[in-house]
C-alpha cells in the first residue's frame, strides 16, 4: 500500500496506523478547509488522499450530486506520499502537507503555483514550484500534518510525530529547501496535533487527536514565540468530554467551533462563548451518522470524518476516512446542523471501489475550480 521505503519512514507510518487503530478500538470498547479561488468562480473541490498517496479534485458542476464521481484531476506526482492537507494561498498557490518522503521519511511541504493550478487538467503531476524538507534530523518535519497562513503569510504547520508546531517566513517558504524553522512550539500538552485554523482574532487552534482536546494559542502568545524554539502551554484548552480523537478544528466568524470527531464518529459545535477560556462544556450540537444508500452499497454519513470545510454558502463539508469502499465525502446544509440530530447529507460522494476517485481523504479545502 505504501510502497518501498525506508525503515524510519515505514516505523513512523505503521504508528500512525496503529493509533488510527487504537483509537477506533477503544471506541468500540466504551467511545484545512479552508476555502480559495476567485471570487468570481465557482470553487473546486480539493482532496488529500492518505492512502492513495495523491491528491484530487473536483469541478463544482460533480460535487452538486450525490454519487461516486470520477475526479477532475488526480495527482500521483513523485513527491506527493501520504498526503494530509490542501491549502491555497491569496495568490492562488497550492500547498500541500506529506507526512512522508521517499528518503527519510520525515515528510515534505509542496508548492504548486496558481499557473501550475490552472493547468493541471494538462499535466496534474508537475513538479512543485518549491519543495520544502527535513535535513536528515527531524526536527523540521515529522510527518507535517495541518497547516495555516496567519495575517503576515506566515506558515504555521503542525508535526504529528514531532508534537510540535513549527512556522515558516514568506522568504524560507519562497526559498525552499530545509530551513530551519522561524519558530517551534513544544508543549507538554501536545499527543498527536492534526488540523488547525487561525480565527479572525489571530489565534490558533489545533485539534489533536491522541490527546483529545483542542488547544489554542493565543495571536500575543504566537509574537513572543516567534523566532525562537519553546515549550509553551496553550493559551485554552477544550477539554469537553465530548470530544474523543479530535482530527479538525474550524471556526465560523461567530466564534462558535466545530470539531471533526472522529473517534466519536460525529460532528461537535462548541459555542463561542463556551470555549473563550479553557474548561470541559457541553456542545450546543451533535450531528450523529446515518446509513446512506450508495451506487455500490450502504455506507454511513459520517465514518471516521477528518476534515471539515464550509464553502461559501454555509454548507459544511466532511471527509470521511471511510465508507463502504474507500472513504467519502459529506455535505451538510446549515438547516440541517443547525440542531442536534443525523440527518442525511444533501450531498454524498463516495469512493470508488478501487479508491482511484478518493482514499481516505483528509483535510479537504475548496479552491480554484477545474475543468
Amino acid at each position: 500500500m505504501f510502497g518501498t521505503v525506508c525503515p524510519a519512514r515505514c516505523l513512523r507510518v505503521a504508528t500512525f496506523i496503529l493509533l488510527f487503530f487504537f483509537i477506533t478500538l477503544s471506541l468500540a470498547a466504551c467511545g484545512g478547509g479552508s476555502s480559495g479561488g476567485p471570487a468570481h468562480a465557482p470553487p473546486g473541490l480539493w482532496v488529500p488522499n492518505f492512502f492513495g498517496d495523491s491528491f484530487t479534485a473536483f469541478n463544482s458542476k460533480l460535487y452538486k450530486t450525490s454519487g461516486v464521481p470520477a475526479a477532475s484531476i488526480t495527482n500521483l506526482g513523485e513527491t506527493t506520499i501520504l498526503p494530509q492537507q490542501m491549502l491555497f494561498d491569496k495568490k492562488g498557490n497550492l500547498w500541500v502537507t506529506n507526512c512522508a518522503d521517499d528518503t527519510i521519511g520525515a515528510g515534505t511541504i509542496a508548492e504548486y503555483t496558481a499557473h501550475q493550478v490552472s493547468q493541471f487538467s494538462k499535466n496534474p503531476d508537475p513538479d512543485p514550484a518549491v519543495l520544502l524538507t527535513d535535513d536528515g534530523t527531524f526536527n523540521i518535519f515529522d510527518c507535517p500534518y495541518g497547516e495555516a497562513f496567519d495575517s503576515s503569510g506566515n506558515l504555521w504547520v503542525t508535526n504529528r510525530f514531532g508534537l510540535n508546531v513549527v512556522e515558516f517566513t514568506p522568504s524560507q517558504l519562497e526559498a525552499g529547501g530545509a530551513p530551519i524553522p522561524n519558530t517551534t512550539i513544544y508543549s507538554a500538552n501536545f499527543g498527536a496535533p492534526e488540523g488547525i485554523q487561525f480565527d479572525t482574532s489571530g489565534t490558533l487552534w489545533i485539534a489533536d487527536i491522541a490527546a483529545s482536546e483542542i488547544f489554542a494559542f493565543k495571536a500575543a502568545t504566537l509574537a513572543a514565540a516567534q523566532g525562537t524554539v519553546t515549550i509553551t502551554a496553550p493559551d485554552i484548552i477544550n477539554s469537553s468530554a465530548s470530544i474523543f480523537g479530535p482530527t479538525d478544528v474550524i471556526v465560523q466568524s461567530s466564534g462558535d467551533q466545530w470539531v471533526a470527531n472522529l473517534g466519536g464518529n460525529n460532528l461537535l459545535e462548541f459555542a463561542a462563548a463556551d470555549v473563550a477560556m479553557s474548561g470541559s462544556p457541553a456542545p450546543i450540537t451533535t450531528i450523529t451518522a446515518t446509513s446512506v444508500t450508495t451506487p455500490t452499497g450502504v455506507a454511513l454519513s459520517l465514518d471516521s470524518p477528518q476534515g471539515l470545510a464550509f464553502d461559501k454558502k454555509g454548507n459544511l463539508w466532511v471527509s470521511n476516512a471511510l465508507s463502504d469502499n474507500a472513504g467519502s465525502i459529506a455535505e451538510f446544509t446549515p438547516a440541517q446542523i443547525a440542531a442536534d440530530g443525523s440527518p442525511n447529507p444533501a450531498v454524498f460522494l463516495d469512493s470508488d471501489v478501487d479508491g482511484f476517485n478518493m482514499n481516505d481523504p483528509v483535510l479537504i479545502s475548496f479552491g480554484p475550480n477545474v475543468r
